[in-house]
């Protein structure tokens, strides 16, 4: 016992000497983890007898540490916490409250005992924290950093609330809000980098033509760019390039630049073309289109196109009140997307000195050259003896009762014969369909004589009277020849033909191949398109005269 209180003295009176040189405030503030080597010194010299008494200094020191701990666990909670790291947060917190109120009872006690020992008055715990004036900055710093209204901490001062208490005010108050108000930990912020490429590709294509002049968020990410003239300018833009190109030379080394370093400049390219590319596709306007339906493909395996017939007719209930169940016809033809390809290449020189008429036009202009191809591809497929239907015969068959028996011109007599043809036609469940046509299909050796018959002439005599004037629309194909012509009805109502594109895809797209080299730019334009035969119910054919 002599022996352990002996160590006791010694260690109390090693804390007091490292005190008395003032070491506490500065030396434990720079070491992260003091309060809990203090808390372990002071264990330990409890342990050593009850009548050793622990320095105040050490203890207000551990006080003062606790706190700034206190209310740096409070500024961990942020807006986009974690509910559980929330919780975890609050009970870290309780933690430190609690040591916090444990150890100002421990000084309270030392206060009073001194100063019944030495006839003194008790100074306070912490006199700095509880003066007026430092309580309420204490306070008015806590409620700031928690969010707290004004109202909210004016009341904390003028009620004489105390700091640790409003300390625990202001964290239930952000735990609060951030349960009302959760967000994610992941936030979607468009940097500088992705408005600068978004700018320069549309910048470069409303300069090749594939845009209207931008406007709105466009319009303001575009500007600083929309003054560029060629592609060399919007290449030096993309490498933040801010000097003169004055020779050729520098204008091709920086056009090789962007094109092989790892810049956006191709990319930002790339979309800029096939902007212009969509549009001139889209505003192509192929005749193939007007004769036959859309259906897109999620791959490039057989589709097949379904014919279902209609709904049983109804039938009268029998006495018994016994419902009869009828079946309806199905039939099945195939349908494929198909791959298509063709490499193309802009000369080094048209890159280097064009200002982007040029490359606007040749690149732009295979918009229209698809879709003339998509026309060439419809018709060669629609003319073939190959193209046949699932029960083995061509589209236009004397079988399918949609091909006249000797070829005539276009008079009342034969366009009225292929509607009574039409309107005549079975479904699969044997009931007359009573189909319209509204389009007449001509070659242009026939559009003349299309455009006479069906223009509106007042005839004196009823017999002259054209009575299919208003009915049927005049299409003439290019891909057509002869006096061949047919009657369609809308796709809508009967489709015979479909065509489609691959899933996802609604135009054809370029996409480079080589980097910029001494040839100028490889690219390939891809498109994935098909067509085929799905019925015969919807069209008549006659071979003409």
């Amino acid at each position: 016992m002599k022996m352990k209180n002996v160590l006791a003295v010694a260690c109390t009176l090693a804390i007091a000497c490292v005190m008395s040189f003032g070491l506490v405030s500065e030396a434990f503030a720079a070491m992260p983890h003091a309060p809990v080597h203090i808390a372990t010194l002071l264990d330990a010299v409890r342990e050593y007898g009850p009548d050793l008494a622990i320095p105040l200094i050490v203890m207000r020191a551990n006080l003062a540490e606790l706190q700034k701990r206190a209310t740096d666990k409070i500024a961990e909670l942020k807006d986009d916490t974690a509910p559980d790291a929330a919780r975890t947060i609050q009970a870290d917190h309780k933690k430190l409250l609690e040591d916090i109120e444990a150890l100002q009872g421990e000084i309270r006690k030392a206060e009073q005992d001194e100063a019944n020992a030495n006839g003194t008055v008790t100074p306070p715990a912490n006199p700095t924290a509880n003066s007026d004036g430092a309580r309420a900055a204490d306070i008015y710093d806590i409620g700031t950093r928690a969010g707290m209204t004004n109202e909210v901490i004016q009341a904390a001062l003028r009620n004489g609330t105390a700091v640790d208490a409003f300390r625990a005010q202001a964290f239930d108050h952000m735990t609060a809000q951030s349960a009302r108000t959760p967000t994610s930990g992941v936030h979607v912020v468009r940097d500088e980098a992705e408005t600068r490429r978004a700018g320069l590709t549309t910048a470069l294509a409303f300069r090749l033509g594939g845009i209207d002049q931008p406007t709105g968020d466009q319009a303001s990410q575009a500007r600083g760019f929309i003054d560029n003239h060629d592609v060399v300018e919007f290449a030096a833009a993309a490498m933040g390039y801010r000097g003169m190109l004055r020779t050729v030379r520098e204008r091709e080394e920086m056009l090789e630049r962007a094109f092989h370093a790892t810049s956006d400049f191709p990319a930002i390219f790339s979309s800029a073309i096939n902007t212009l590319l969509e549009r001139r596709y889209a505003l192509a306007q192929p005749t193939y289109r007007r004769i036959s339906r859309r259906r897109d493909f999620v791959d490039f395996r057989p589709h097949y196109a379904v014919s279902v017939g209609e709904f049983p007719m109804l039938e009268k209930l029998t006495e018994s009140g016994e419902i009869k169940f009828g079946t309806f016809g199905e039939g099945k033809e195939t349908i494929a997307v198909l791959p298509y390809a063709k490499g193309i290449r802009v000369s080094r020189q048209m890159m280097v000195n064009d200002r982007l008429n040029a490359i606007g036009e040749v690149l732009g202009g295979y918009g229209r050259t698809v879709a003339r191809f998509e026309e060439i591809t419809f018709y060669a497929m629609m003319l073939s003896a190959n193209t046949k239907l699932s029960d083995g015969q061509v589209v236009f068959h004397a079988n399918h009762n949609n091909l006249a028996a000797a070829g005539s011109a276009i008079t009342v007599a034969s366009i009225g014969a292929g509607k009574a043809a039409m309107r005549k036609q079975k479904n699969l469940d044997g009931a007359t369909m009573n189909v319209q046509p509204s389009i007449l299909l001509v070659s242009p050796d026939k559009e003349t004589e299309a455009l006479q018959y069906l223009s509106p002439i007042n005839a004196n005599d009823a017999i002259k009277v054209n009575p299919h004037v208003g009915t049927l629309e005049p299409v003439v194909a290019a891909e057509l020849s002869g006096n061949a012509w047919y009657l369609f009805a809308s796709p809508d109502e009967a489709a015979v033909y479909q065509w489609g594109l691959l899933d996802g895809y609604s135009a054809p797209r370029i996409r480079f191949d080589e980097p910029f080299g001494t040839q100028g730019q490889a690219m390939t334009v891809e498109h994935d398109f098909g067509v085929g035969a799905i019925e015969f119910r919807g069209a008549y054919k006659d071979p003409g005269a």
